[in-house]
């Protein structure tokens, strides 16, 4: 994967500084009306979704404007940004306050999410609506491929087909527990946990609780295939062992 500085050749230096400089570190240097990068990052994050909102549509001409919703929120949810992010060395170039630095925040899905659309929203000022197109395309690749071969059905929702599988296999409804929420007024982050009767499955964040549940539900339908495909390999294994 290619990073920050081959990606884009800024014509406008101060812009990439601004996208990685986050509010923490702004407020160290000169108080609450430093500038940082979340005006930066609401722009990323509506040039992202036109993009991959495109991109999707040609990719699944057959689909709903539901099923394409899902895949677009399966490609922009905080923790594929966070992954994204980290890959073109990001977590090493974002300017944090210490305080942010000592609790980790270069490695806060959030803080890395936000930065990479604040990156993308720099270079859509910088280059104009192509550049950020090339390079979102170029981050995106294999994540759009995955979706093309993975053969999901994203006409149901994750919580949904969650649901089907934990009351087919245990007579279960999974239920969902908001356990944290935290960031600013304006850009809150919800962290919920769902369950099977009192076991925790998986986690999610989103920018809403509805959001949350959906990666939650969607984390552990990916959870749950890992198992099985792991006990598949092991029958496999097995049984080629008893017919030594």
């Amino acid at each position: 994967m290619l990073k920050l500085d081959e990606l884009h050749i800024f014509s406008r230096p101060d812009l990439l500084e601004l996208a990685l400089t986050h509010r923490s570190f702004a407020n160290e240097q000169g108080g609450d009306t430093a500038a940082h990068n979340e005006r930066l990052e609401f722009l990323g994050d509506s040039v992202l979704g036109a993009v991959l909102s495109a991109k999707l549509m040609a990719e699944f001409p057959t689909e709903n404007e539901g099923a394409l919703s899902k895949r677009r929120a399966s490609l922009v949810n905080e923790e594929r940004l966070a992954e994204i992010a980290t890959s073109v060395g990001m977590a090493e170039r974002l300017r944090l306050g210490k305080g942010e630095l000592k609790t980790g925040g270069a490695s806060k899905p959030r803080i890395l999410a936000c930065g990479l659309e604040a990156y993308i929203g720099a270079v859509f000022l910088d280059g104009g609506f192509n550049a950020a197109k090339t390079i979102i395309e170029t981050l995106f690749i294999d994540e759009i491929g995955r979706l093309r071969e993975s053969g999901l059905d994203f006409e149901r929702d994750f919580k949904t087909r969650l649901q089907e599988y934990a009351h087919g296999q245990y007579q279960l409804t999974p239920s969902y527990v908001l356990v944290d929420e935290f960031g600013p007024a304006h850009a809150r982050c919800f962290k919920v946990v769902v369950r099977f009767g009192d076991q925790d499955i998986a986690i999610g964040e989103g920018r809403s609780k509805k959001a949350a549940e959906q990666e939650a539900a969607r984390a552990a339908i990916e959870s749950i295939k890992m198992k099985l495909t792991e006990s598949a390999a092991d029958a496999v294994e097995k049984e080629a062992e008893e017919t030594k």
